[in-house]
């Protein structure tokens, strides 16, 4: 079986998690290959476009700029009509693999849908598209906020400022739809989350929908010594600490500001201050806030893999105040830690975040509730938080290990295939 990956880069989180993907199938035995805009590792069956077939850095680079400058930065909008290639097909054949199927991941600045479709006739190759976000089922945006364009086809769009039902994001969306109706595709959603919104979305009529959840690697993210992490970052044995991390914070679906508001709540609480430490992950922008509250907070920057993965295993609870988000992946890495994760009911916390169990699910955009969580954790005793614990753990592997995330993908190669053949 042979399997060509389309992701516009194979490092950052989407990339990353393609590329991973690639490498757990290659073990499997399958010929996997990937074909990005954008090579960062040393893999051979990762190629790069050639630059002489995709249109000029500083064309794409001054469209991108310029549709920025007139959008609204929350939603993410990229004109997914637009490609960075001058010809798919030479693409495909300038590679010399002929796949099976195609699985598309994160393709924005990439390929359009016009590129996959002609990748799909050219061979008769069904196509998979692997949701990492909003952006396959709209006319544009990755994340749709409270817009419900997307069930339709998209118009008025507000990431645009527009009052037209006839604006770029609906040109888009039409071209999509053209596409998509002629195709043999199937659209996987990696969360109950995704599933709820596809099966909103117009765009996927009578279009095959399964959901496999995103690996994770369990000989990487897995329970580990506390005390030792702890030391690793300097961090006392004697603390409750809290975890929250992302590489944008500042951004505002990431919702730090309903996570610093529970922390206000937090104070007011008659709770121990001094034996709480916040500890945070990534950007800056948490720390210059972080450092006015009563509790002690320590801000580790960015992270690599294996330290990402003690700050999970040092922490009592990892909060996720994400309030637009199709993940986030940090939720599944807590998780298949053994790290009980506070987040709001959004993404991947439907399905991983279970209050009581594996942490606490909060109401969407309610701070007092995400509050509550958090102190509901930190106020477990010893041996009710051993048992959150491996409920964790045991969560993680059952849905979102990388054996999971293969055998899925597995079968469902098979079952595409097979019915190719009828």
């Amino acid at each position: 079986m042979k399997i060509l990956h389309l992701s516009t880069y194979d490092c950052g989180g989407a990339g990353m998690a393609a590329f991973r993907f690639h490498k757990n199938l290659e073990a499997r035995g399958i010929d996997s290959r990937m074909l990005v805009l954008s090579k960062h590792t040393e893999d051979p069956n990762v190629m790069q476009v050639d630059k002489s077939n995709y249109f000029s850095r500083a064309y794409r680079l001054a469209s991108r700029v310029l549709l920025k400058i007139r959008s609204n930065p929350d939603y993410y909008f990229v004109d997914q009509a637009k490609s960075a290639l001058h010809n798919s097909i030479d693409c495909l054949e300038e590679m010399d693999f002929h796949p099976d199927i195609i699985v598309a991941h994160w393709i924005s600045h990439f390929v359009s849908l016009e590129d996959l479709y002609q990748m799909h006739t050219r061979g008769n190759i069904p196509v998979i598209w692997y949701m990492m976000d909003m952006a396959p089922m709209t006319g544009g945006c990755h994340y749709a906020w409270d817009c419900v364009g997307y069930m339709s086809q998209c118009g008025n769009c507000p990431a645009l400022y527009s009052g037209s039902a006839r604006d770029r994001s609906s040109k888009s969306w039409r071209k999509k739809y053209d596409c998509i109706q002629q195709m043999n595709i199937t659209f996987v959603p990696a969360s109950g989350w995704q599933v709820i919104q596809a099966g909103k979305a117009r765009l996927f009529n009578g279009k095959r929908k399964e959901k496999i959840m995103v690996g994770i690697d369990a000989d990487v993210f897995k329970p580990g010594s506390r005390t030792d992490a702890r030391k690793m970052f300097d961090l006392p044995v004697d603390k409750k600490i809290l975890f929250v991390g992302s590489q944008s914070m500042k951004v505002r679906r990431k919702g730090i500001k309903y996570f610093l508001e529970a922390v206000r709540i937090l104070e007011k609480g008659e709770n121990n201050k001094d034996n709480i430490i916040i500890v945070s992950a990534g950007d800056i922008t948490v720390q210059k806030s972080l450092q006015r509250t009563a509790f002690r907070h320590v801000h580790l920057g960015f992270l690599n893999g294996g330290e990402l993965v003690r700050a999970y295993q040092a922490a009592d609870v990892f909060v996720c105040p994400s309030v637009e988000d199709s993940g986030p992946m940090m939720i599944n890495e807590s998780i298949m830690c053994g790290t009980p994760v506070v987040a709001f009911e959004m993404g991947v916390s439907v399905d991983l975040v279970h209050t009581g169990v594996t942490g606490y699910r909060a109401t969407l955009m309610d701070s007092g509730d995400l509050a509550r969580g958090i102190l509901q954790i930190l106020n477990l005793d010893l041996t009710d938080a051993q048992k959150m614990s491996s409920n964790c753990r045991d969560f993680g592997m059952r849905l979102s290990s990388d054996e999971v995330q293969v055998d899925g993908f597995m079968h469902l190669f098979d079952e595409i295939l097979t019915e190719r053949c009828y």
